[in-house]
């Protein structure tokens, strides 16, 4: 690395939101370079993408490139309760903006992709490097970035954080919201030789919801499958032994995970995540905005994460952009891509929140295409949030949530469990 370069934008971190972010500013027009502490490839989970993440990738320019690598195809997502013993299968729906089919991406090869895009469409990549330092001033900032043991200082006229559960620039002047009840445990590891669903289901997603908490189970191509356990706190508190046994355990008492696994081999190590729901403030600064991981991270059940990464960097992007023609960097230049990435998110943190409540969950698992409630559910799950729903499906929405409530009040009635699983 040279003892000091400048660039228009500096982006810390490599991931799907700062490899996108970076690669739209390259094509349009800016000298961007990009710091990534990682070599890839590696190890990541949020695996499993959205319809509309296809737009995205389209509008990229690298949606050649991704389905070119031939992962695996999901047309649905299976949604199972142990306690009801009741299953439903959503497929996405045709006549949408976006397609019918998404992926399963295994991200040691998505995210490469991505980054590899970001370089050809002109983004100088330091990698594996880490940024320890990040000062602003008047007219731009000074990064301090570590090489080989080895740092060098550089400039930038706009800095964008894309650092992920770190927050390096967006943590060092704000805060941490954690999410009320959502800081959940999660293990998970990938796994060869486990049963596969026939035809055109291959690739669905499903989700299995036991009492403990639930489990997702996305399938690769290749005979790989990711297989994760997201607990209840109250699963965990106070539990002794290993994390292996926990993981062994939680898999002996949901029946669909444990047949399925049935003569499965694991294949990697298994890995841990903890307390993983929360929102960061501020998420833009003078000279600054933050994407991806590092405005929120939210509970995976709706394999909603790569989708606000990439969805988040192409409106950040777009502010930078006019942020550059106008020559204005300060705070409230950025306030319309805050507020149109909550407004894309929030959707996806109520649907979160009412999943996890036993009421909502027995509508959910036994939808009825009535008032367009279907359709709205399908929307959101597809990533049409930050769209902007129509009224209609708004409504349709609503009316969900309060059919939700009445259930609640008849489950009480005849002695079936109401409280809400976010408090376990």
């Amino acid at each position: 690395m040279p003892t000091a370069r400048s660039h228009d934008v500096i982006v810390i971190g490599g991931g799907p939101a700062g490899a996108s972010t970076a690669a739209f500013l390259a094509r349009g027009g800016l000298d961007v370079g990009l710091v990534e502490r990682e070599a890839f490839p590696r190890f990541h989970v949020g695996e499993s993408l959205i319809p509309a993440t296809l737009n995205v990738l389209e509008r990229l320019g690298a949606r050649e490139a991704v389905e070119a690598r031939g992962f695996q195809i999901k047309y649905g997502a299976r949604f199972t309760d142990q306690e009801s013993d009741c299953e439903y299968t959503f497929y996405f729906l045709e006549g949408k903006a976006w397609p019918v089919y998404s992926y399963q991406v295994r991200r040691a090869d998505f995210d490469a992709v991505l980054l590899d895009h970001a370089r050809k469409s002109g983004v100088r990549v330091y990698q594996p490097s880490t940024v320890t330092a990040c000062a602003f001033d008047s007219a731009g900032a000074s990064v301090t970035v570590v090489e080989d043991s080895v740092a060098a200082s550089m400039r930038a006229r706009f800095v964008v954080d894309a650092s992920g559960r770190e927050g390096l620039v967006t943590l060092r002047g704000g805060h941490r919201r954690r999410l009320p009840n959502l800081g959940k445990v999660a293990l998970f590891a990938h796994f060869r030789g486990a049963e596969r669903l026939p035809g055109r289901d291959e690739g669905n997603i499903q989700i299995h919801v036991f009492e403990d908490g639930w489990f997702w189970w996305i399938p690769f191509a290749g005979d790989l499958t990711s297989v994760g356990c997201v607990m209840h706190a109250r699963t965990v508190r106070g539990r002794e032994g290993d994390l292996e046994g926990l993981f062994a355990d939680m898999v002996r008492r949901c029946r669909r995970v444990a047949s399925a696994l049935d003569g499965a081999e694991r294949v990697t190590p298994l890995h841990r995540a903890a307390n993983f729901s929360y929102e960061n403030h501020p998420i833009v600064g003078a000279r600054f905005v933050a994407v991806g991981d590092a405005v929120a991270f939210v509970d995976p059940i709706f394999s909603g994460g790569v989708h606000i990464a990439l969805q988040s960097g192409e409106l950040a992007a777009q502010a930078i952009l006019a942020a550059f023609a106008s020559n204005e960097f300060g705070a409230a230049r950025f306030a319309a891509y805050e507020r149109a990435l909550r407004r894309g998110i929030t959707p996806f943190f109520r649907m979160i929140f009412k999943y996890y409540d036993p009421s909502f969950l027995a509508l959910f698992v036994n939808p009825r295409p009535h008032f367009g409630m279907m359709e709205a559910v399908l929307t959101l799950l597809a990533g049409g949030a930050f769209l902007g729903m129509p009224w209609r499906l708004r409504g349709a929405l609503e009316l969900l949530f309060l059919l939700s409530r009445i259930k609640a009040w008849t489950r009480r009635r005849t002695g079936l469990p109401v409280e809400s699983r976010l408090e376990w």
